[in-house]
């Protein structure tokens, strides 16, 4: 009936309370996740049940159709009721109903009787109130459990609830994505390619690495990612810029096709002066006072495109209306997107030691505490990293490959 590996079997009929598959991408976590919530249909004839996603958009993407496959591949009756996102999957023994929700609205959970509940990647949840809120709903049923499976992404409360202080019910199932003998080798080797080693770990290794605290830039090092780096007028200028009124920020760089590829020559850093001219605008006379470049892209933040510094003008206009070439995506990246970009450029760039503020930033920013999220409470910090990071995170993104047509 199901084509599943070890560490999915032990994860499916393990009789803990609470237990928790904490894998690497691609390890199928989400099927095994479907296939306990159909075993516990089995168990829960004529009660209902839940599984979650972080968000709704991974309910619709991953979370529906991998528990239809499972349905499909069980060879049971079901229906589906999209005004409430239920199932009914038909038994012998009578019906069982499953809800698909998302966790992030965990607070509409209240009032439900379940006689079970499954969180899917319950690791991007910066909190536990989800997993909190889905046990104190575990009311009206045979087994009354509730189970999680995730790929780890730091020491956050998945860490601590099944690692660090595992309460009574608890239990950790690991495995990595190389344990998923369906896994194509190209995909193992586009991870491994394009990760760092502390990625790496955590997302295919599948284990619980400091992705949250401390400095957030932790591939940096001064001593093999800082030295002189001349600027070539014959080769075209990529710039990562910041929009800030106090101050505006870019950093200069130049990509070169022998090792190391991307090199930083150079940052400019403005004050606001009064003045009426527009920050943006001295910015970039300041860029074409010092560079008289016949190619030059910039890659802004996003939301410079909404933000308007005149009446009439957004920055982006005004990058445009400077001659530059602008680089930049329709919305802003995640920030653990591209922070995990710039900590893997880190193999393959240098700094010129005059950057500064950039090497200042790479060195002291760091997290939130228990959090991905970047600490912006020194005023001093994060503009030059950002500008760097909106720059390497559009030209050598750190993408997840899609797995589910690889999930056994």
């Amino acid at each position: 009936m199901f084509n599943i590996y070890k560490h999915q079997h032990e994860f499916i009929y393990s009789e803990a309370k609470y237990p928790a598959l904490v894998a690497g991408y691609g390890a199928g976590k989400t099927y095994a996740l479907c296939v306990k919530a159909l075993k516990e249909c089995g168990l829960n004839a004529g009660y209902t049940g839940l599984l979650a996603e972080p968000v709704y958009p991974m309910v619709k993407d991953v979370l529906q159709p991998t528990f239809e496959k499972v349905l499909k591949d069980s060879g049971f009756d079901y229906s589906y009721s999209a005004s409430d996102l239920k199932y009914t999957v038909k038994w012998q023994g009578g019906h069982a109903f499953v809800l698909l929700r998302s966790a992030e609205n965990y607070r509409r959970w209240a009032g439900l009787n379940l006689a079970w509940g499954g969180l899917d990647e319950g690791d991007l949840l910066k909190t536990d109130h989800a997993w909190k809120m889905l046990l104190s709903r575990l009311r009206d049923g045979n087994t009354l459990r509730a189970f999680v499976s995730t790929t780890p992404e730091g020491y956050n409360w998945v860490w601590s609830n099944w690692v660090d202080d595992p309460k009574n019910g608890y239990e950790e199932i690991k495995a990595s994505s190389y344990d998923n003998k369906s896994l194509p080798s190209e995909f193992l080797e586009s991870l491994e390619e394009n990760y760092d080693d502390q990625l790496i770990k955590a997302y295919l290794h599948g284990e619980f690495v400091n992705l949250q605290h401390g400095q957030t830039y932790y591939s940096f090092n001064r001593e093999k990612n800082v030295a002189e780096v001349l600027y070539d007028s014959n080769r075209p200028i990529k710039i990562g810029m910041d929009f800030n009124v106090d101050p505006i920020t870019c950093v200069l760089l130049q990509e070169h096709h022998e090792y190391p590829r991307v090199r930083v020559f150079d940052e400019i850093s403005l004050r606001h002066t009064g003045g009426q001219e527009l920050m943006t605008q001295q910015l970039c006379n300041e860029i074409k006072r010092k560079y008289k470049n016949y190619s030059v892209s910039v890659y802004p933040d996003p939301s410079g495109k909404q933000k308007r510094t005149s009446a009439y003008d957004t920055d982006h206009d005004i990058i445009r209306q400077n001659g530059f070439k602008l680089m930049a995506r329709n919305s802003a990246p995640r920030v653990t997107d591209r922070v995990n970009a710039v900590n893997k450029i880190m193999t393959d760039c240098i700094i010129d030691k005059k950057c500064k503020g950039l090497i200042r930033d790479l060195e002291q920013v760091v997290n939130k505490e228990g959090t991905r999220e970047i600490d912006k409470t020194n005023k001093d910090l994060t503009h030059f990293s950002d500008g760097f990071g909106y720059y390497i995170e559009f030209e050598n993104p750190v993408q997840k490959p899609q797995t589910r047509t690889y999930t056994v």
